[in-house]
C-alpha cells in the first residue's frame, strides 16, 4: 500500500510544528530547515517549488518523523499489519528530557550501547521473518519511497502463549487483506473543520484509494500528538468499513426535502460513530470521544424517546459488534427500526412509540420537519383551539403534537392567540 502526503499537507505542517518548536526554546531543527530552505530563494523560479517541496518532504517525513501519525493509526485500526518501529521521540521531549551536558553524556552512553542492543535484535528478526517467508510484509511505500519498519522482538515474546499467537496471526492475516486491497491512502490539507474527514474513492473499481483530509494545525503541537492520533484513527476506521464487504457500503439515496435528508444524514452520522468508538474501545484504543461524550451527543438527538429505553438502546447499540450500511441508514431513517432492535417487545406498547415526537419528525398538520414540538397541545391550549384543529383534522388526537407554528396558527384563529 502506498501512503502520500500533499505538498500543501507536508509544508504547513512542517512550517507550524517547526515554528511551536522555536517558540518553545528548542532551535535545532528549526535552524537547519532554514540553513537548506534560505538558499532556495537565489534559485531559478522556476526551480524553487521542486526544491522547497523536497525540503519539506525531508522535514515532514525524515526529520520531525510527522508521517508516523499515520502509520500508527492504520495499524492501530487494522488496514496495515502492525509492526514495532523504534520511535523518535519528538525534538521537544527530547529537549525537556536533556537539561544540563551530564545528562545529555550520560544518555549518550545509554543509547549508545542500546543501538548496538537494537540492531542485534533487529538483525536476528530479520533472519526470523525470512525464515518465515515473511519478510517482504515488512516493508510499505511512503510517498513512493520504500520505508521499512525497524523490527524489534524480545526473548520473553517467544514464549507467548498459543492462543495468544493464533489471535495475533488471525489479525496479522486480516489486515494484509485490507492492505492487498487498498491500491493508495492519500493525506491531503483541510481547508477547514468541515472539510475534514475519510473518504473511499474507485471504490465501485475495485480499486479503492483512501484519501484523508487533515488540518496541518494538527500536526503543529507534539504535546497534542494523542489527539492527532484519536482522530486519524476514528476517521481511518471510517474508511476500513467503506472497503469491508462486511459492512457493504453503498452510496444509498436518502428521499425526502433537504431538511429531511439533513435530519437522516445527521442521525446516520452519530449512529455510525457510536459503532465506531464502541469498536475501538473494546480494542483499547482511545478515541476522539469516549463513551459518556457519545451518550450525550445520543442522548439530545433522541431526548423525546423515555429515558429507561433510551439508555437502553445506547447500550445496545455499544455492544454490538457487527452492523452494516443499511442497518445504520435503516435505523437513523426509521424510528421503529432502532426500537424493535434495542427495546423488548413487552417494556413499551406501539401506540406510545407512535407518540414520540423526535426533532425534525414532520408535523401531523402541517407535515413539515419540526424541531419545536408541542408533545400535548390539550394541556396548554383552549378547548377552542382544539377544536379549530379537528375542523380541519378530525382524527387527530391532541397527543399526535403539533408543531409549535401550527399551534400559534390555530390560536390565532380562534381568537385566543
Amino acid at each position: 500500500m502506498k501512503v502520500d502526503y500533499s505538498a500543501q499537507l507536508m509544508e504547513e505542517s512542517a512550517f507550524r510544528h517547526l515554528n511551536h518548536l522555536e517558540r518553545s526554546g528548542y532551535r535545532a531543527d528549526y535552524d537547519e530547515f532554514h540553513s537548506l530552505a534560505d538558499p532556495i530563494y537565489e534559485l531559478p523560479e522556476d526551480d524553487r517549488e521542486a526544491a522547497f517541496e523536497k525540503v519539506n518532504r525531508l522535514f515532514f517525513l525524515e526529520r520531525l518523523k510527522l508521517g508516523d501519525h499515520v502509520l500508527r493509526a492504520l495499524e492501530a485500526v487494522g488496514l496495515i499489519p502492525k509492526r514495532k518501529r523504534t520511535a523518535r521521540k519528538s525534538v521537544l521531549v527530547q529537549a525537556q528530557k536533556t537539561e544540563s551536558e551530564e545528562l545529555e553524556n550520560h544518555d549518550g552512553v545509554e543509547e549508545e550501547a542500546s543501538a548496538e542492543q537494537e540492531e542485534k535484535a533487529s538483525a536476528g528478526q530479520v533472519e526470523a521473518n525470512e525464515e518465515k517467508g515473511q519478510g517482504e510484509a515488512a516493508t510499505g511505500e511512503v510517498a513512493g519511497e520504500s520505508q521499512t519498519a525497524v523490527v524489534e522482538m524480545d526473548d520473553d515474546e517467544e514464549e507467548v502463549e498459543g492462543d495468544d499467537e493464533k489471535a495475533k496471526e488471525i489479525s496479522y492475516d486480516l489486515a494484509r487483506e485490507f492492505e492487498e486491497r487498498i491500491k493508495e491512502v492519500t493525506v491531503k490539507r483541510a481547508i477547514n473543520k468541515v472539510d475534514e474527514g475519510s473518504n473511499v474513492l474507485n471504490r465501485v473499481s475495485g480499486h479503492p484509494i483512501i484519501e484523508m483530509r487533515v488540518l496541518a494545525s494538527r500536526f503543529s503541537n507534539p504535546e497534542e500528538a494523542q489527539e492527532l492520533d484519536a482522530f486519524l484513527i476514528h476517521e481511518f476506521m471510517h474508511a476500513k468499513d467503506m472497503v469491508d464487504p462486511g459492512f457493504d457500503y453503498e452510496d444509498a439515496f436518502i428521499p425526502g426535502n433537504p431538511s429531511v435528508k439533513n435530519l437522516i444524514t445527521a442521525r446516520f452520522r452519530l449512529l455510525w460513530n457510536v459503532y465506531v468508538d464502541s469498536r475501538l474501545a473494546r480494542m483499547g484504543v482511545v478515541s476522539v470521544l469516549p463513551k459518556e461524550a457519545r451518550y450525550r451527543e445520543f442522548d439530545n438527538f433522541y431526548r423525546k424517546i423515555p429515558e429507561k429505553q433510551r439508555k437502553g438502546i445506547f447500550d445496545g447499540l455499544w455492544k454490538t459488534e457487527k452492523l452494516t450500511h443499511e442497518e445504520l441508514l435503516s435505523m437513523a431513517t426509521d424510528l421503529d427500526t432502532l426500537m424493535s432492535k434495542y427495546v423488548d417487545p413487552g417494556e413499551m406498547a406501539d401506540e406510545d412509540q407512535d407518540y414520540i415526537h423526535l426533532q425534525g419528525s414532520p408535523c401531523p398538520l402541517c407535515k413539515f420537519p419540526t424541531y419545536n414540538w408541542v408533545d400535548d397541545p390539550e394541556s396548554i391550549c383552549d378547548e377552542m383551539v382544539i377544536e379549530a384543529i379537528q375542523i380541519d383534522f378530525p382524527d387527530w388526537e391532541s397527543r399526535d403534537g403539533a408543531c409549535d407554528r401550527c399551534v400559534e396558527v390555530y390560536e390565532l384563529r380562534a381568537g385566543v392567540g
